[in-house]
């Protein structure tokens, strides 16, 4: 896992299984049916919909590149 990608996702979950990817994750926030242990969201983010959560760390991430210029292979 990128750097960039490890830091959206400490930024706004609080825990995350660490043998999935990071677009694993991202995909299994994306599902409507979302219910999986060890997936959890930062208390200050927790009435906001995963939608929203999901596109904080996209943001997150693509801030941290821009800003360290860390480039996508």
């Amino acid at each position: 896992m990128k750097k960039s990608e490890r830091f959206a996702l400490n930024e706004w979950l609080s825990d995350y299984p660490e043998d999935l990817d990071y677009y694993e994750i991202l995909e299994l926030m994306s599902q409507d049916d979302w219910s999986v242990d060890g997936i959890t969201v930062w208390e200050v983010v927790e009435n906001f919909t995963l939608d929203q959560v999901y596109e904080f760390i996209e943001n997150t991430r693509m801030h941290f590149e821009r800003v360290t210029e860390e480039v996508r292979a």
